[in-house]
């Protein structure tokens, strides 16, 4: 608390005038962070196009908001959240995030594009966006081109192996 005072140029103790603890300040920061994830992902999701486009516009703004916001990121995504049944609102908050990227499985689904349960493959569409991600934040990757290669032939290969099977 002293360290972030500091940075905010107030004493250690003004943020207890506004927050019971520092946990509440967690949950904030965490709030903050995921309206403007879920602010860059819909606005994507505005875009016209197919639903491949729309999807590749989505992905595009996932990345981006990771460029632009790498601490954001890391909070929204990889460090444990407080209780979600002690912060209702921060409950709230995740789940616009899960449904604002779920939409657009539920298209690719719905227009045949990819087969299975739009809830788990928008986990593994996740799973193939936030590890690259991540490498590439925490200096694994050698370079922004690589980042986007590994994150362009990670999606062909699930759009290659999610196709509905010929009728």
């Amino acid at each position: 608390m002293r360290a972030l005072a500091e940075v905010m140029g107030i004493s250690p103790m003004k943020p207890y005038h506004y927050f019971r603890d520092k946990e509440e300040i967690l949950v904030a920061a965490v709030i903050r962070a995921f309206n403007h994830f879920i602010a860059a992902v819909e606005g994507s999701s505005r875009a016209h196009g197919s639903p491949l486009e729309q999807a590749e516009a989505k992905r595009r703004a996932y990345v981006d908001f990771a460029l632009a916001e790498p601490d954001a990121y890391r909070i929204m995504f990889e460090m444990p959240y407080p209780d979600l049944v002690k912060y209702p609102e921060l409950a709230e908050t995740v789940e616009r995030a899960r449904q604002a990227m779920r939409r657009s499985m539920d298209l690719l689904v719905s227009e045949n594009i990819i087969a299975g349960d739009p809830s788990t493959l928008g986990y593994v569409f996740w799973c193939c966006l936030h590890g690259p991600v991540s490498l590439y934040l925490a200096g694994k990757l050698d370079s922004l081109a690589q980042l986007e290669t590994l994150l362009e032939l990670a999606m062909k290969g699930l759009l290659a192996g999610l196709k509905p099977a010929a009728v």
